[in-house]
């Protein structure tokens, strides 16, 4: 008994701080909660269970709630519980604008920490004062003097998607692949200044290694069972993940140092050709930046450029395939600006004169946001609207709950690039439209992805038209209006496989942050 009473006692002296904190900390939470509308939902669960059921019906779940939330308590604010945690969920541009122009509220949640062996804590990753020096260092990577050089790269990649396309018209595809190549050749040439050509070469070691890990991250933040550290290792998903991890790491680190015996000490060659990687080298000194200081920022916007960038295309022409009256004015608007030129690279010029095409592509992104939730962790208590949220709780800000919201878009389902035009568009808040973000901590190369998505598209519609079933996602890759030579292709899918292939297109996007 005695020996038992002091293994007691140890750990009470151990751990018993611990606990009292955080029953002090859970008692805040409950406190401030209690006064924000919504239940609180099953005993010491919440609504783990309600909200676990799957990934792909989550989202509506949230709608959902949301919905329920501005209809009996005329709120714009949604909860719920996860165990010990209450999670805050903003539902529209002025319930979002403390957080996002917060410049102290900045830090990731905890729920990052799974792309950490992979992407370091570089920009993306990073909190404090480390992100706010990182972000000053790397702002001047997407002047316009730099974009202009990299309109150049895209344009040579979406001409090889568009033959490599052409190529493949004999044959069923899915076409979501193809653009996911290019969209990772174009990342790795302006990051890197590699020339991968993962479109004419996808078995490659890396390509397949990038593939599995977007994958892998994407199963263990939507698979409870992957969710510790004991579950990734019994079921294989960290061995899996240690490999590939080893394969991008061991790229990266060659082509920075096979990069870096090309580079003269004092620079290189013009500054709007130089590659992202070309500039960290410069800062290198200057910033006390290590080889894995450099290596964490390439692989970050290896993955962040690319993916959302893809993620968003699918949705754009999968959008365009369900409307064709919509996708015709696209066209037209091409057309007008391209003739019957179905190579001419796209200028910066050009892409200024397609206002209804980037309609459309912000239409795509509101219904279909690259980057539906982005966590932040309030470290303090923190005052949104009318509502004081308690400290150490997660805030999601999520475009695709404010995007969705009916009082800012009334019939949110609907696929109307007129939405955007100036006068409809004008009378709304400016953070109710945030498909990159907002404030301090928006995304860097949101320009860059709008170019690219502009000119990719506008590439597309030259050269073809796409149209889809109403089963699913099955899109008919056909040779377009213009003069563009060539037979016909599909991207065939049976009904329930099409099906199974959106789900994956969102979950794909859900991953992003």
């Amino acid at each position: 008994m005695l020996y038992l009473l002091a293994l007691l006692g140890i750990f009470l002296y151990l751990y018993g701080g611990y606990f009292v904190k955080k029953w002090i900390s859970l008692c805040h939470k409950k406190k401030l909660a209690a006064a924000i509308p919504g239940d609180d939902g099953a005993p010491v669960f919440g609504h783990l269970f309600e909200l676990g059921r799957s990934s792909e019906s989550n989202p509506r779940i949230l709608l959902e709630r949301a919905r329920a939330v501005r209809d009996g308590w005329n709120g714009e604010l949604l909860k719920f519980w996860v165990m010990h945690d209450c999670v805050f969920m903003p539902l529209s541009g002025a319930m979002l604008q403390p957080i996002l122009e917060s410049t102290e509220e900045i830090n990731k949640g905890a729920d990052y920490d799974i792309f950490e062996p992979w992407l370091g804590r570089g920009l993306l990753l990073a909190n404090g004062e480390k992100w706010k020096s990182r972000r000053r260092m790397l702002t001047p990577t997407f002047h316009f003097r730099m974009l202009e050089g990299y309109i150049k790269t895209m344009n040579r990649h979406a001409k090889v998607l568009m033959d490599v396309l052409e190529d493949n018209r004999e044959k069923e595809l899915d076409i979501y692949p193809y653009m996911k190549r290019c969209t990772l050749d174009i990342i790795c040439e302006t990051a890197m200044g590699k020339d991968l050509d993962s479109q004419h070469r996808p078995d490659q070691e890396y390509v397949k290694a990038i593939a599995t890990l977007t994958r892998l991250t994407m199963n263990a933040s939507m698979q409870p069972h992957l969710w510790s550290a004991f579950g990734r290792w019994l079921f294989g998903w960290q061995k899996e993940h240690d490999d590939c991890v080893k394969i991008a790491h061991d790229f990266t680190k060659e082509v920075i140092t096979e990069r870096m015996s090309l580079l003269c000490p004092c620079g290189d060659a013009e500054a709007n050709k130089r590659s992202f990687l070309d500039l960290l080298i410069a800062e290198k000194g200057r910033e006390n930046l290590s080889l894995e200081d450099i290596r964490e920022e390439v692989d970050i916007f290896m993955f962040a450029g690319h993916d959302t960038t893809s993620s968003a295309l699918g949705w754009v022409m999968w959008c365009f395939a369900h409307h064709q009256e919509i996708q015709e004015r696209a066209h037209e608007e091409i057309m007008g600006v391209f003739g019957d030129d179905v190579d001419r690279d796209c200028t910066r010029e050009d892409l200024a004169n397609l206002p209804y095409l980037e309609r459309c592509i912000k239409e795509s992104m509101r219904l279909f946001p690259p980057v539906p939730f982005v966590i932040r962790n309030i470290r303090e208590d923190f005052q949104m609207g009318p509502h004081l949220l308690p400290r150490d709780s997660p805030l999601l800000i999520s475009p695709y709950l404010v995007h969705r919201n009916e009082r800012i878009y009334p019939n949110p389902e609907v696929y109307d690039p007129d939405r955007f035009l100036p006068e409809n568009s004008s009378t709304r808040h400016p953070y109710d439209f945030v498909p990159f973000s907002a404030g301090p901590r928006n995304c860097i190369g949101q320009k860059f992805a709008m170019y690219q998505l502009k000119i990719i598209v506008s590439s597309l519609l030259r050269r073809f038209s796409v149209s889809s079933d109403r089963l699913g996602l099955q899109l008919n890759l056909e040779t377009s209006r213009g003069s563009a030579q060539g037979g016909r292709g599909h991207q065939r899918r049976g009904g329930e496989s099409m099906k199974k292939k959106k789900k994956s297109n969102r979950a794909r996007a859900h991953l992003k942050s």
